[in-house]
């Protein structure tokens, strides 16, 4: 019988911590991601519980959005954790399909079971700083949430750290884009209306707000706007749109300093010329360094994960060694 193979996506960030000021045991990221661990590992193994965050809590309006690690195995010959998240589901709820007539029986009838989604990840420390290689869930844990995890127990459960950030990946960072932009050509934006509020306080720009208040004149499901300056190519003109210039560099530093207004966006495409003339396109959500895997899967149809960290696996090392 052959073999059923799913597509996995996988994106890779870098895992920064701020240590607190004075701490010498704990004063490198390396190490405080490792007591992070082995709390999440002791209260599993000695408690018999998982550490359970709500990345939501607190917030009004906002469902719970409730993580675990259910594994965090560190394999020495490696330098590797290898571990899972989850998202526990309390809402919208599924029903379970019997197949044999095709009944279906709701969720809470089965009493303390639930749905989770599984997120694989990755932790390479064999360098200076933790790489991680993370698995790419539509439905599940995302990077912003393994961020928030790590945060909490960091700063709030074991104290060691001051702050956390996953500095994602990408094939042109954004670092390089602000530091080479001197005009724009053309820019493309698609975003939720619920999510502009937040991207209009980050960002401090009236374009956002302008935004904002077209998305409420008429309540879209998402609102895109295309905005064209000159062709590619077309360098007849040499004034540049300083309007435009100062709205994508003040969106652009919003990004690089919180991940969480990448998932903001539905799309964000900029066309734009460098200083030196030469011209080039930026694109934050399929801009991310990526790598792609066919793995096979279970009679369940769930992923073989013992041949998913196997095919990953080779790819990972080569990957960090392009990247050293």
């Amino acid at each position: 019988m052959s073999e059923n193979f799913l597509e996995v996506r996988f994106n890779f960030f870098d895992f920064w911590f701020k240590p607190y000021k004075g701490s010498k045991s704990l004063n490198s990221s390396e190490k405080i991601l490792k007591a992070c661990i082995e709390e999440i590992n002791h209260q599993k193994l000695h408690e018999g519980k998982a550490i359970v965050i709500d990345k939501y809590e607190g917030r009004k309006g906002k469902e719970r959005r409730n993580h675990f690690i259910s594994s965090a195995a560190y394999s020495h010959t490696e330098k590797r954790y290898k571990c899972r998240i989850n998202l526990i589901r309390d809402s919208k709820l599924p029903h379970v399909l019997n197949k044999s007539n095709f009944s279906l029986t709701p969720l809470q009838n089965l009493g303390h079971n639930a749905i989770a989604e599984t997120t694989n990840f990755y932790i390479d420390i064999s360098q200076k700083m933790p790489i991680v290689c993370c698995e790419f869930n539509y439905d599940g844990p995302r990077i912003t949430d393994i961020e928030y995890y790590f945060r909490q127990i960091a700063s709030k459960n074991l104290k060691i750290a001051t702050a956390c950030r996953a500095r994602v990946h990408m094939k042109m960072p954004v670092n390089d884009v602000l530091e080479s932009i001197s005009d724009v050509l053309k820019f493309e934006i698609k975003v939720k209306p619920n999510r502009l509020a937040f991207l209009n306080h980050q960002v401090n720009d009236a374009f956002v707000g302008n935004m904002s208040a077209l998305a409420n004149s008429v309540d879209p499901q998402s609102i895109k706007v295309d905005a064209f300056f000159r062709e590619r190519g077309n360098s007849s003109t040499s004034k540049r749109n300083l309007k435009a210039l100062s709205f994508i560099k003040r969106a652009l530093k919003a990004i690089k300093a919180d991940n969480n207004i990448i998932e903001d966006f539905d799309d964000f495409t900029l066309e734009f010329e460098k200083t030196d003339g030469t011209e080039d396109t930026f694109n934050l959500i399929k801009g991310k360094e990526e790598i792609v895997i066919e793995c096979p899967t279970k009679k369940s149809g769930a992923l073989d994960t013992k041949k998913l960290y196997e095919l990953i696996s080779l790819k990972f090392d080569e990957y960090l060694e392009l990247n050293k």
